[in-house]
């Protein structure tokens, strides 16, 4: 009940937040070219840090075993 009450507060408390930022997203001019790019290679540090990081937790879980 509880979780369910917090999910709700959040919900009402997130769709004008959702709003403006949308409104705001259109108001920016488009982005370059060079910006997309970086975007994407920013995206795929993370991404990699993401699966490296578990990756690294579990090998170095079975080598000091």
């Amino acid at each position: 009940m509880v979780i369910t009450g917090i999910l709700i507060v959040v919900l009402v408390r997130m769709i004008p937040w959702w709003k403006r930022e949308r409104e705001a997203e259109a108001a920016r001019p488009p982005r370059t070219e060079e910006e997309k790019a970086r975007d994407h290679q920013t995206a795929r540090i993370w991404g990699c840090l993401t699966i490296a990081l578990p990756v690294l937790l579990v090998l170095a879980y079975f080598l000091t075993r």
